[in-house]
């Protein structure tokens, strides 16, 4: 399996305009929609949840095929190879788009007008772009596992306007237009921004409120940072390197115990392990996506969160 950290697609898709078709389905009824953890083994360590995966389906032309959950990227991505793989999904039209490469080369095609399905839960119509050349070829049974029936990764575009409730305990999750009044109370909210479709949460570190993007595609450490601020979190002694890739490019990360509780709503998170990035590379992609970091799955576990993306907003359950 590659286990992709945040996928950034913004930065990798810059010279496109990525635009999404007002969503046709008006989703009042909560419903809810298995999710599924699949693990990685990364430098001799065992993740048994090191991504999540959702069922998926295009134009209800086959069932049975998932794609990664990753609210890190900020848009939904297509893997030609996977999907062209399902003689059911060949039916769609690729269209290409103008000057549609990416920073490191890849070519961007779009389906225009698709009908997208997580599961049960029926998201209407919307574009949604992909990568030429890209991917595994793939084959659907229900012997095989999850992530070797993905056609590609779920981004936040998916949930624009709407509101999420992933909760982590029962591994389900929830989109829906509103909140009813008992929902809401279920959770402690907190004001989010919400930048280029990403949800970036503060929180409160020695006092200072930083900004830190949530991304369900970090599920193999709870929070990175700059190097900075992880000095300021962490007592400095490296006690874990990890080498994963980010869209194919290698990277490796640091991490060390925090020595300090951080707060996010009204949540209070310590003894934690928090890592950076050896190179300084994600250092300048924050700065692009205006956060100091990234927040993953791990703090949220035995949880339910709930991120509002209309009134920006993110719970955490009481």
């Amino acid at each position: 399996m590659k286990i992709l950290w945040t996928t950034l697609i913004s930065i990798l898709i810059s010279s496109c305009a990525v635009k999404t078709i007002r969503n046709s389905v008006d989703n009042k009824i909560l419903l809810n929609e298995k999710f599924y953890w699949v693990g990685a083994n990364i430098n001799g360590k065992k993740f048994d949840k090191a991504a999540m995966f959702v069922p998926i389906n295009i134009d209800n032309l086959k069932e049975g095929a998932f794609a990664q959950f990753d609210l890190g990227s900020n848009t939904s991505i297509l893997y030609q190879k996977n999907l062209t793989s399902i003689p059911e999904f060949n039916q769609l039209k690729l269209d290409s788009l103008p000057d549609g490469n990416t920073d490191d080369g890849k070519k961007v095609f779009v389906i225009r007008s698709a009908n997208i399905s997580i599961g049960k839960i029926h998201l209407g119509k919307r574009e949604i772009y992909g990568f030429y050349n890209y991917g595994d070829e793939i084959k659907i049974d229900e012997k095989i596992p999850v992530d070797e029936k993905s056609i590609g990764t779920i981004g936040s575009d998916i949930v624009q306007n709407k509101v999420l409730i992933i909760d982590f305990r029962n591994e389900t999750l929830s989109i829906t237009d509103s909140l009813t009044s008992v929902a809401q109370s279920e959770f402690n909210f907190t004001d989010c921004k919400l930048v280029n479709n990403r949800i970036i949460v503060p929180i409160d570190i020695n006092g200072q409120t930083m900004y830190f993007l949530y991304d369900t595609g970090a599920s193999l450490f709870p929070m990175g940072t700059t190097k900075l601020i992880w000095k300021e979190i962490s007592n400095d002694k490296i006690i874990d390197t990890l080498n994963i890739t980010n869209f194919g490019n290698p990277v490796k990360m640091f991490g060390s115990n925090s020595k300090i509780k951080v707060k996010l709503a009204d949540e209070y998170l310590s003894n934690f392990t928090v890592y950076y990035e050896g190179e300084n590379y994600f250092d300048k992609i924050f700065k692009q996506i205006e956060c100091d970091g990234i927040i993953g799955n791990s703090f949220f576990l035995n949880k339910k969160i709930c991120i509002d993306y209309k009134t920006k907003r993110f719970g955490i359950s009481k």
